[in-house]
């Protein structure tokens, strides 16, 4: 499957990543199969950047799935081909 990630809300994984957006595809069709490919690329700094100690994704990271921010069971969201998926830090205030 094929899904277009965006991590332009997230700078610090510009170094990894090289890029803010990119169509990525892999074998999977949840959110954790997604997280799961991209740390298998992109190692160890791109783990630490978004998961916690508990392997789920850290709650200081939003993850907006097309037009829909995901509140509850972030990993099991499943996913399409297509899919439009935004990582950003919380913003407090």
């Amino acid at each position: 499957m094929k899904v277009l990630v965006n991590f332009g809300g997230l700078p610090i994984l510009f170094r990894t990543l090289k890029r803010k957006e990119f169509e990525f595809e892999f074998c999977g069709c949840t959110v954790r199969e997604l997280i799961d490919e991209l740390v298998s690329q992109y190692g160890e700094p791109f783990k630490k950047a978004v998961l916690d100690n508990e392997g789920d994704v850290d709650v200081e990271i939003r993850i907006l799935h097309n037009d829909t921010y995901l509140m509850e069971d972030r990993m099991g969201t499943s996913l399409e081909e297509g899919d439009f998926l935004a990582f950003r830090g919380a913003c407090l205030g």
